[in-house]
């Protein structure tokens, strides 16, 4: 069984739209105190904090004593967007939402999502205690492209809302999805998760 060190509903619709078995545990990381320029760092150090704060829950909590020993690995996810440069993480409020928009109408930008692998125990290392086994680090980028967007328009996306729930204020699998031209890349890692990274390196261990 996975645990997704995540209360992401999209994450978690995507491990049941691929019959992957997983219970959700929200980590408790305080993401604003990471503040790094590198967002492929950033998402990286994002993600290992995350799994390695669901597994000291895990430890530390009576709650979860039924699945101490149960569980095969947990799985830690951040996601940012890329754009000239400047990592937009989720909107601070409309007006920012908005101003990204503006910018994002007829360009580019890259979706990162760090994920954080951490495997309970090694089969070749039976020896190992949790602790001090490390994760799975690793890095998907997907390229995404939208189309050119009226401002009338912009506002009532962000006015529905959903751009303030997002990193880079999209959701390709939302209503964002009619702004988006084409992706080069994963189409779930756009979502929250590579599902083929989580293939390669979960499924197939």
């Amino acid at each position: 069984m996975l645990i997704l060190a995540s209360a992401s509903l999209a994450r978690r619709k995507l491990l049941e739209s691929s019959n992957i078995d997983h219970i959700t545990i929200k980590s408790q990381v305080d993401e604003s105190k990471y503040n790094l320029n590198d967002p492929k760092e950033l998402v990286t150090s994002l993600a290992t904090a995350k799994a390695r704060n669901v597994q000291h829950i895990i430890k530390s909590s009576n709650e979860y004593a039924d699945i101490q020993q149960n569980y095969s690995a947990i799985l830690g996810c951040d996601s940012v967007f890329e754009f000239n440069g400047e990592i937009f993480c989720k909107p601070k409020n409309k007006i920012q939402a908005k101003e990204r928009w503006l910018k994002l109408s007829a360009n580019s930008g890259l979706l990162h999502t760090g994920h954080a692998l951490l495997f309970r125990t090694l089969k070749k290392k039976k020896k190992c205690t949790e602790s001090s086994i490390e994760p799975i680090i690793g890095i998907v980028s997907t390229k995404v492209f939208f189309e050119k967007v009226q401002e009338k328009e912009i506002l009532l996306y962000v006015n529905g809302g959903e751009p303030l729930k997002c990193a880079g204020g999209f959701a390709i699998e939302g209503q964002g999805a009619r702004f988006i031209s084409k992706i080069e890349g994963c189409f779930s890692n756009v979502i929250g998760l590579s599902l083929p990274w989580l293939r390669q390196n979960y499924l197939n261990k």
